[in-house]
Order: structure tokens, then sequence, then C-alpha cells
């Protein structure tokens, strides 16, 4: 799954789904939790980072992917790296498929290449010894993970006995995270019990919240590499110096890769999304979180009708693709998984 390569299109077809297969999505559907719709942009003073690599295995939280990078060109053979990801200012060039090594990351201005629409600017180190930032949407890499540390945020270690319920987010997980299922059955089976105590505590229907964390895991293929099962985001309480907040059931937040709709465009960009220990805790926080949250409200007057539920949440902002609403409904009127028998 870690290949070189930028994913470029939408999410998982609605056949995809309702075949059955476990789909990768391509864009991120993540709630916002009240944060504001800016993007998180690039830290006054950046400070140059090398990324750390340590081998992944299934009980440990998953290493950074390989920091290596190739420029990717359309047709130009040469790319200028600029000195700031927000002014044109030029400290070089980079040649087409010219191999870099990327020091970190940061979210700043739109730009377009090879790759589509990225917000992400990669920061490298040029031979004459400068360092600059080249767009990510210009850079082939592997595109599952952070592939370097954010710019000038550092890692916050593990997570505190005492938790903050804010602070710095971490390039990866600091916490084991939770084995793939054998398939979308094992993993319905595995979530059934914990959806249908989540819509006991708070009305969220059991077949929505399955359906969510379907598409929004790939059947619990992929968890944000934070044991996120629903995309819930950290909100951002001071953008300058990197301090997020993920409330009390999650234990922290990790930077990662995510797709978001900008006007008609898919737009990558990092996202700080909330980390837990387990599936049980994603669990409880996602029906707490709507539950809590007044811009869901609405929503509660049709938990006996979860396609309403599903068109609720969807009409309040919960993910930025418009055909969110239809992808849900189609998961959970599938005759073949089936989800509707966890509402009862």
């Amino acid at each position: 799954m870690m290949q070189l390569r930028h994913v470029t299109a939408p999410l998982a077809t609605v056949a995809a789904l309702a075949a059955g297969a476990i789909v990768v999505p391509s864009a991120a559907h993540a709630a916002t939790g009240g944060a504001p719709t800016g993007t998180v942009t690039a830290p006054t003073a950046t400070t140059e980072s090398t990324a750390t690599e340590s081998a992944a295995t299934s009980t440990k939280a998953a290493s950074r992917s390989s920091a290596t990078g190739y420029i990717r060109l359309r047709s130009a053979r040469a790319l200028k790296v600029r000195r700031t990801p927000q002014r044109a200012k030029y400290v070089g060039t980079v040649r087409r498929n010219q191999k870099i090594r990327i020091l970190c990351q940061v979210n700043a201005g739109v730009a377009s290449g090879k790759y589509g629409h990225s917000r992400i600017w990669n920061r490298i180190k040029l031979p004459n010894g400068r360092t600059g930032y080249v767009a990510d949407a210009s850079v082939e890499v592997a595109k599952t993970a952070l592939v370097a540390p954010y710019c000038g945020w550092p890692n916050p270690g593990e997570p505190q006995e005492s938790n903050p319920e804010q602070g710095r987010c971490s390039s990866v997980a600091t916490v084991p995270l939770a084995d793939a299922p054998e398939d979308r059955k094992a993993f319905i089976e595995a979530a059934g019990p914990l959806a249908r105590k989540s819509s006991a505590r708070t009305g969220v229907p059991a077949s929505v919240t399955l359906a969510q964390a379907i598409l929004e895991s790939a059947s619990g293929t992929l968890h944000a590499g934070a044991n996120n099962y629903f995309g819930i985001k950290a909100r951002t309480v001071d953008a300058d110096d990197g301090i997020f907040r993920w409330e009390s059931t999650a234990v922290g937040c990790v930077h990662k890769p995510t797709y978001e709709t900008e006007g008609k465009r898919l737009v990558r960009q990092i996202g700080q999304f909330r980390m837990y220990r387990g599936m049980q805790d994603s669990f409880y926080d996602h029906g707490r979180f709507l539950r809590e949250n007044s811009r869901y409200a609405p929503a509660f007057k049709h938990s006996d009708d979860p396609a309403k539920f599903a068109r609720a949440i969807a009409k309040a902002g919960y993910a930025t693709d418009p055909s969110y609403a239809n992808l849900l409904i189609k998961l959970i009127r599938n005759k073949a998984l089936p989800l509707t028998p966890y509402d009862r």
C-alpha cells in the first residue's frame, strides 16, 4: 500500500462500496468539531527538522514513511525552490525527476502540479546548502502518511498520564495501532456492538455510526493512523504555536494528509486528527461528539430514521464531500452487509 504515488481520484465509488470490497478512500471526510474552517498554515518561523525513521509493527505505532521524494513535472524541466511557502522569492531550482530529501512539511497556499491541487509544501535542502520549499503537488512520495515532521512544531512525545486535552500533534501515532480486520464482515462484527451501545447512550442510529466508520476508515483498514474511525479532527486553539484541542476521550492528535473539497476541487492538505487508545474510545467519542455539538442538534429529531439522520449531519457540515449523505445511505440500505439490524 505504501506505493510511490499521489492519490488524485475522488472517494471510492458507490459501486465498489455496494460490492462489499474494502476500499481505501482517497478523499477524507473530517468532522471539525466547531473548528475554524480556515487551513492551519505555516508557523511564522520554521525550524529545520530531519525525519526519524523506525520499523513499524502491527502492535506498535506506525512509523513515518520514507522522507525521500522525486520531482515530477508536467512539461517544465525544472522547478523553482521558494524561500518560504508564502512568498515567491527563490533560493534555487530542482530538476525534473531529481531525488530530494524532505526535511519537514507545512500547510500554506494552494499550488497545482502533476498530482493535482495541494496546500502542502515540502522543505528541502539543496546541494548548495540552502533550504527552501517546493509544492507537494509536484513531488512523488508515499502518500498514506506525513513523510516528515510538521515544520516548526516539535513532536510532543508519549501521551501523558494526566490528559491535558490539548497540545501539539505528533507526526506519527504515539499509541499502539489496532490491527486491520480480515474483511468488512469482521469489521462490522467488531464494531456493531459498539455502535449499538453508542446508540443507546446518545441516540445516534447504530447503522449511521457503522456506515460512517466503514466510509471513514475503509472498513477499519485505515483509521487516520490514530485509531480514529470517524475522521474527527482536533480543534485549533493556537494556529501560530501549533496547539490543538482533542477533548477528554482522545489522548492526543496526529498530523495526517487528507483531502478536502474546496469549491469544486479536491485539495490535499495536512489535517490534525484526534488519537485514541483503541476502537472503543473512538466509537464512544463519535457518539458524544455528535450529541454535544449544537450544529448536529437537528439530526436528533430523526434518531428513528437513519437516512434522515445521515442527511442532517451531512447538511450540518460533517464532511466537505457533497455526496457524503448519499454514500452513507447507500451503505445503510445495503442488504448484503447488513447494518440496520444493529438499530434494533
